[in-house]
């Protein structure tokens, strides 16, 4: 029996166990981790499968899985869980703008955010300042500023899609390129920093960059993740 096959009957399990599931008329479904098995092109077809049958039966489905994609795209709200506790609880985009912990942060998201670890450096009225090296300080505009004291270690967050690549070299993140995936209608650049942290930047597919090429990286203040050295997120949050 080759992959494919195997592939087909795993995905025709897949069918009749949830088929004899709604014959019973259940009120809840669990469904635990049901496509771990199956190929990545199957477990998107079943996935949508799924989703219209949660839809057609207007039934509750608790779905557990270590996939957090499975997880963006399936449900109406996540429950997040670090070695069996709680981590945050949300619909999949309030988990993905505002993460409540470093946890949350780099799980939810692929590719997952870019997190930078640095120290609270000046603590004014309208701003926080983050040295992520000698050289490079970040001013972080913030009106309510809690849960923070000067010299702290912390956590500064960024998607790879709020990365952008700078003509200026002033107060921008400097490293160079060592891998690239084009995948079309996007690119993924893989830097090596100045500072020793690798940052994945998300660009448009016909994005002109080349391996080993020095780049400069900006990104807007207001998309900036920022995190406690008790990994909690700095600003307001539902969890």
């Amino acid at each position: 029996m080759n992959v494919n096959q195997k592939n087909f009957l795993g995905g025709q399990r897949q069918r009749v166990a949830i088929g004899r599931a709604i014959v019973r008329d259940p009120k809840v479904f669990l469904f635990d981790e049901p496509l771990s098995n199956l190929d990545a092109k199957l477990r998107v077809k079943m996935r949508m499968e799924i989703t219209k049958l949660h839809r057609d039966l207007n039934a509750t489905m608790i779905y557990v899985t270590h996939d957090q994609v499975e997880a963006m795209t399936m449900a109406d709200k996540i429950v997040v869980l670090n070695d069996g506790h709680v981590e945050q609880i949300g619909t999949p985009m309030e988990l993905y703008n505002n993460p409540a912990k470093l946890f949350v942060a780099g799980f939810i998201g692929s590719p997952a955010m870019n997190l930078m670890e640095g120290k609270i450096s000046n603590l004014a009225v309208s701003n926080i300042e983050f040295d992520l090296s000698k050289e490079l300080n970040i001013k972080i505009p913030f009106t309510k500023i809690s849960k923070l004291t000067l010299g702290d270690s912390a956590h500064l967050g960024v998607r790879p899609e709020h990365l952008e690549l700078s003509t200026e070299k002033k107060g921008k993140i400097r490293g160079k390129v060592f891998a690239l995936e084009r995948l079309g209608g996007e690119t993924y650049l893989y830097v090596k920093t100045d500072y020793g942290k690798d940052l994945t930047i998300h660009a448009s597919g016909d994005k002109k960059v080349n391996i080993d090429e020095l780049v400069n990286i900006s990104f807007a203040s207001k998309n900036i993740h920022l995190f406690d050295n008790n990994q909690q997120s700095v600003f307001d949050n539902t969890s």
